[in-house]
C-alpha cells in the first residue's frame, strides 16, 4: 500500500497561491464563442470576465437577467472538479440581509468555453470593491468608531441570518469581503459556495485545528470557526495591514499553537480596550469560549467582558528531541510528527515518548496509555507496517486530542472527508490512502479516544461502518464509488455515459440518459455503469440492493433486465412520459432477453411490438412487456409442454425402431428354422427315392 504525502494531496486539490502567498490569483483569458444561460434567463456572457470578482475557486463574468436588464449581476463559474456547497446555495438563493452579498440562482449551465455543463452562481453585484485585493497588500484602516457600524453590525446580521439557515460561511477573510456600496459605507460578505468550506482559506484565518487539517478535507464545522475568522478579518481592518505577511502556513500554525492566536496577531500594538475585549473574544483557540452572536450583541450593547482566555498546555521540563527540534508540549510534537509521518515511529516504538511523558510532561496517565498501545502494536500479528501506522495515529490523538483526523500526511475532520475522496477521484489522483483509511477504521479511532461525547460524532461514526462494508463489495453499486456518493449528497453523477450532463439529483439521471444517448460511442454498453449504479444506490429511497447484485450478473439478460427494471421505477415515479433516445438505448440492447422466450410466435410478437414502445419512449412498458409474469409463465408452460411432447415423440421412434429390429430379428431366425427344415425334408425325400429306386 503506498502512500500519498501531504504534498502530494495539495499539489492536486489546494487553491491557487502566486509565490507571494496571495489570496487570489485568477488568470483570465478571454473567452469567444457563444454564452451561457441559466435556467432559461441568466445569460452568462463568457467574452466578458471579471477578474475582480473571482475567487480562486470560480471564474467571475458578467451575468444578464433577461427580464431585467438594468440588474447588476455577475456569473461565477464552479470548477468541475470541486464538488460545491449545493446545500449552502439552496439555503442562501434569495437571501437579502446586510452583510451578504445577494445569491440570486445557482444550477448547472452548458458553458461553451469548458464544453461541458458546469455549476452556475448568479449574484448581485457590489456596489464597490474588495476590500483587500491580496494577502501582501494595504487595507482600508476602519478605525474604532466606525468599526462597529460599517463592519460588525452587518456581518453579524449576516452571520445570524446563516447560522438560522444551518448554514456556516467557512470563507470570511478581507480578499472575499466587499464594500456593498459606493460609498464604501458597509461591508458585505463575498460567495462562499463555489468551493468546498474553507478550501480557499488561508491557514491564518481558521482554527488551530481546521489549519492543521488539509484544505479540501476541513469540512463544514460550525459557525464558532466563521466567528473565529471575522475576528482575525477585524484585526487587519484595525491595523490597517496583513501583520503576519511573509510568514508561511507552517510558521503561522506554529506561532499560534506556541503563543494563541491573539498573541500571534496583535502581539504589543497599541489597541483602545474595547477593540481588545472584541478580538480576545473572538480569537480564541478554545471553541467553547469564543465568542458568538449572543456575545457580540452584548458588546455592541455596550456591556464590557472579559474574555476567557484558554490555558496553554502544560510545558514540559525538558523538550523531546525531534528531527533536528526540541519541542516542549504534546500538541506541538503532534503537528510535528504528522508531517513526518515515517520519522516519527521509531522514538515512539524504542520508547523515548513514554520515557519523555513520565518524566519531563510529568503525565504517567498518558505515558501509560502510550505503552500500552506501543506494546499492542508490536504484539500485533498483522502486517508491522499497518499496526505501527495505526499505532502512529493513536499516540497523535493522545498528544492532541482536538486535532483532526491525521494518517500518513492526509489530515481532515470527519465531515471533511467527503470533499477530499471527490476532489482526488475527480482529478484521478491514487485513492489508495483515503480507501486504507476507511478499511482500518481510522476515523473510529479518532472519535473512540478523543474522550468528550457528540451525538454528530455517533452518526459520523455509523457513517463510516457503513462505508466501510461497501468497501467490501465489488460488485456495480458498491466499492469506492458508492462511498463517494454517501458522503457527497450534493455530487453529481460523475459518470462518463452522462457525457456533459450534470446530474445531481435522481430524478435528472434519466433524461440526462435520454440526451447522452445519442453520443454513447460504445454500441454494446448498457446504459448503468459503476458510477450511476453506486449513484442510485445512495440516492434512492427504495432498497435497491438486489438489482445492484444482478447488475454484475455475468449473464447480460439478467443485468440487463435488472437495469429495466431500475429505469422504469424511475420513469413510473418522477418521469418524463417519453424517453425515446434511452428507449432505443435500451431497444438495442434487449436481444439477449427476447431470445430468452422459447416461443417463436412469442419472440415475433415481442420483436414487433418492442420499436413501437421504443418510439412511444416508454421504459416501463418495455419492461412490462418483457416482465409479464403471466406470459413468462405461459411461455414456460408451453415450453415445458412442447419438452414434453418431443420427449414422447422421440420415446415412440425409438420404441418403433426397436420393434422393427426384433422383427427382423424373429423373421431371420423363422427363415432359417424354415430352410433348415426344408433342407432335411428334402433330403429325406431324396434319400427314400433312392432307396425305392434301389429295390425295384
Amino acid at each position: 500500500m503506498s502512500e500519498i504525502d501531504e504534498a502530494e494531496i495539495e499539489t492536486e486539490i489546494d487553491p491557487a497561491e502566486d509565490d507571494d502567498g496571495d489570496d487570489v490569483k485568477v488568470e483570465v483569458v478571454k473567452q469567444t464563442g457563444p454564452p451561457g444561460v441559466l435556467r432559461d434567463r441568466y445569460t452568462i456572457r463568457s467574452n466578458q470576465p471579471l477578474p475582480e470578482l473571482s475567487t480562486p475557486s470560480a471564474d467571475a463574468f458578467v451575468a444578464e437577467d433577461k427580464r431585467d436588464p438594468s440588474r447588476a449581476l455577475f456569473g461565477l463559474i464552479c470548477k468541475p472538479e470541486l464538488p460545491p456547497r449545493v446545500n449552502a446555495m439552496r439555503a442562501l438563493k434569495g437571501v437579502s440581509t446586510p452583510g451578504l452579498m445577494q445569491l440570486v440562482e445557482w444550477g448547472p449551465m452548458n458553458w461553451p468555453p469548458a464544453g461541458r455543463q458546469c455549476m452556475t452562481v448568479v449574484y448581485e453585484r457590489p456596489g464597490g470593491n474588495r476590500v483587500m485585493a491580496n494577502m501582501r497588500s494595504d487595507v482600508p484602516r476602519i478605525d474604532e468608531y466606525q468599526i462597529t457600524k460599517r463592519v460588525i453590525e452587518p456581518l453579524t446580521a449576516a452571520l445570524k441570518e446563516m447560522d438560522g439557515r444551518g448554514v456556516p460561511h467557512r470563507s470570511i477573510r478581507p480578499t472575499n469581503l466587499f464594500f456593498s456600496d459606493g460609498n464604501g459605507e458597509r461591508l458585505a460578505f463575498g460567495d462562499c459556495v463555489c468551493a468546498p468550506p474553507a478550501f480557499d482559506q488561508p491557514v491564518l484565518f481558521e482554527t488551530v485545528e481546521s489549519g492543521m487539517c488539509t484544505p479540501i478535507a476541513r469540512g463544514s464545522g460550525d459557525h464558532t470557526e466563521d466567528y473565529y475568522s471575522l475576528g482575525v478579518t477585524i484585526a487587519f481592518l484595525i491595523l490597517g495591514r496583513n501583520p503576519v505577511a511573509g510568514l508561511s502556513d507552517d510558521a503561522i500554525l506554529g506561532m499560534k499553537i506556541q503563543q494563541g492566536s491573539y498573541n500571534m496577531l496583535i502581539g504589543d500594538e497599541r489597541l483602545p480596550l474595547p477593540m481588545i475585549e472584541l478580538l480576545r473574544g473572538l480569537l480564541c483557540d478554545d471553541g467553547s469560549q469564543r465568542w458568538d452572536a449572543e456575545d457580540l450583541d452584548l458588546w455592541l450593547s455596550g456591556r464590557r467582558m472579559s474574555p476567557l482566555q484558554p490555558r496553554g498546555e502544560k510545558r514540559a521540563a525538558r523538550g523531546f528531541p525531534f528531527m533536528g527540534k526540541e519541542y516542549f508540549n504534546g500538541r506541538e510534537l503532534s503537528q510535528a510528527m504528522s508531517k513526518n509521518w515515517d520519522q516519527a515511529i521509531p522514538p515512539v516504538v524504542e520508547g523515548k515518548l513514554e520515557l519523555w511523558l513520565r518524566r519531563a510532561v510529568e503525565d504517567k496517565d498518558k505515558a501509560n496509555v502510550v505503552a500500552e498501545v506501543v506494546r499492542m502494536a508490536l504484539n500485533s500479528t498483522t502486517d508491522k507496517k499497518s499496526s505501527t501506522d495505526l499505532m502512529l495515529c493513536k499516540v497523535l490523538i493522545l498528544l492532541d486530542q482536538a486535532a483532526p483526523i491525521r494518517y500518513k500526511g492526509f489530515n481532515a475532520m470527519p465531515d471533511g472527508f467527503g470533499s477530499a475522496l471527490a476532489a482526488v477521484m475527480a482529478s484521478r489522483g491514487d485513492t489508495r490512502l483515503l480507501t486504507e483509511i476507511i478499511l482500518r477504521e481510522v476515523p473510529r479511532l479518532w472519535f473512540e479516544m478523543r474522550g468528550e461525547y457528540q451525538p454528530d460524532n455517533s452518526l459520523m461514526e455509523s457513517n463510516f461502518k457503513e462505508l466501510r462494508s461497501y468497501l467490501s463489495q465489488t460488485g456495480m453499486g458498491y466499492g469506492l464509488e458508492r462511498c463517494l456518493y454517501e458522503l457527497n449528497d450534493a455530487l453529481p453523477c460523475q459518470s462518463s455515459l452522462l457525457g456533459e450532463e450534470y446530474v445531481v439529483e435522481v430524478k435528472e439521471l434519466l433524461p440526462a440518459l435520454n440526451v447522452a444517448s445519442s453520443k454513447r460511442a460504445d454500441g454494446k454498453q448498457i446504459p448503468v455503469d459503476r458510477h450511476i449504479a453506486a449513484f442510485l444506490g445512495a440516492r434512492m429511497r427504495s432498497d435497491i440492493d438486489r438489482n445492484l447484485t444482478a447488475l454484475g450478473d455475468p449473464n447480460q439478460s439478467i443485468a440487463m433486465m435488472a437495469a429495466l427494471n431500475l429505469f422504469a421505477v424511475l420513469q413510473y415515479r418522477l418521469g418524463p412520459e417519453s424517453l425515446p433516445g434511452l428507449a432505443a438505448w435500451v431497444g438495442a440492447m434487449i436481444a439477449p432477453i427476447v431470445q430468452g422466450f422459447h416461443g417463436r410466435e412469442k419472440r415475433r410478437e415481442l420483436e414487433k411490438e418492442i420499436p413501437r414502445l421504443v418510439r412511444k419512449g416508454s421504459v416501463v412498458e418495455i419492461y412490462n412487456l418483457l416482465e409479464n409474469a403471466e406470459e413468462r409463465v405461459r411461455d414456460e408452460q408451453e415450453f415445458t409442454f412442447a419438452q414434453a411432447q418431443y420427449s414422447a415423440a422421440e420415446e415412440e421412434i425409438k420404441h418403433i425402431l426397436l420393434e422393427t429390429e426384433e422383427r427382423s430379428a424373429e423373421a431371420d431366425k423363422i427363415g432359417r428354422q424354415t430352410a433348415a427344415v426344408t433342407g432335411i425334408l428334402v433330403a429325406m425325400v431324396t434319400a427314400s427315392i433312392v432307396v425305392i429306386s434301389a429295390v425295384f
